[in-house]
């Protein structure tokens, strides 16, 4: 240490404090390793001696330190008296040295956890995969799911039943009193209008699923099996069938007649039948 310590500036000062601090850690640290390897007295000698402790190799560095830290702060030598300081000085300074040994004291030792601590934790990690797991079989199950409904979905090809039939440009329609065609591959007669247009009504009897036939004698549709009756534009006339003829979705894009055999609209009640025969 320099010898007019006292003489030293506020900047000098507070940069001997931080090597101080620096050199009390290193000899904190030194100590704490020269405790662990420290050779075991022999066990012949007649009085042993107890070995010194961590705590006790680290004193003496640590109080030679402390002291020479308090000297710069106060203005003095380690071991003299004070030239230049002051009471207050030397109560701040102690404060700091305090300060810059909790910052160099050694870590603690590991401290085993206890079965409560470890129990809690295991639970916290249970927990976690009981949470992963599900995840993963939710995420698993809708892939399934998914996948289980883009197979089993009817994909219809175009021209197939429950497909789209192109029934050709619009000006190529029947005449509105021609008789209706049939399409037997749709399922569907192909009807003329003059106020809704073309219309596909389905092949089938809205009563038990008989094939009517288009009768051109009567100018109507007649059901073989149980005598059912409808129009030429598929509205109920008399019968047991509950209601008019079932019909596909028909659509004109560009021109073109589009029958969709996949979308079927259901006929009204033979009730709201406006061609219904109402007996006297």
């Amino acid at each position: 240490m320099a010898d007019k310590v006292a003489d030293l500036s506020g900047d000098d000062r507070a940069k001997r404090i931080a090597e101080l601090k620096a050199k009390m850690q290193a000899a904190a640290q030194k100590a704490k390793a020269a405790a662990e390897h420290a050779p075991e007295q022999p066990a012949a000698q007649t009085k042993p001696q107890p070995a010194p402790t961590a705590e006790a190799v680290q004193e003496a560095p640590r109080q030679e330190v402390v002291a020479e830290a308090l000297a710069v702060k106060e203005g003095a030598p380690a071991g003299g008296s004070p030239t230049n300081g002051s009471s207050g000085n030397g109560a701040a300074a102690k404060a700091e040295v305090l300060s810059a040994e909790k910052i160099a004291a050694p870590a603690p030792a590991f401290v085993e956890e206890s079965p409560e601590e470890k129990a809690r934790k295991e639970m916290n990690r249970r927990e976690f995969l009981t949470y992963a797991w599900g995840g993963l079989l939710g995420l698993v199950t809708l892939q399934s799911a998914v996948g289980l409904f883009f197979f089993m979905m009817p994909r219809f090809k175009e021209g197939e039943f429950g497909g789209i039939f192109r029934m050709g440009p619009e000006s190529a329609l029947p005449a509105t009193d021609a008789p209706p065609q049939p399409e037997t591959t749709g399922k569907f007669w192909l009807v003329n209008t003059a106020d809704q247009g073309p219309l596909a009504l389905y092949m089938v009897c809205t009563h038990l699923g008989c094939l009517y036939k288009w009768e051109q004698a009567n100018n109507r549709f007649e059901c073989p099996c149980h005598g059912s009756k409808f129009t030429r534009e598929g509205y109920y006339i008399e019968g047991p069938a509950p209601r008019s003829l079932d019909r596909f979705e028909v659509t004109i894009e560009e021109g073109e007649v589009l029958v969709n055999t996949g979308r079927r609209i259901l006929g009204a009640p033979a009730a709201e039948s406006p061609a219904r025969v109402i007996p006297a």
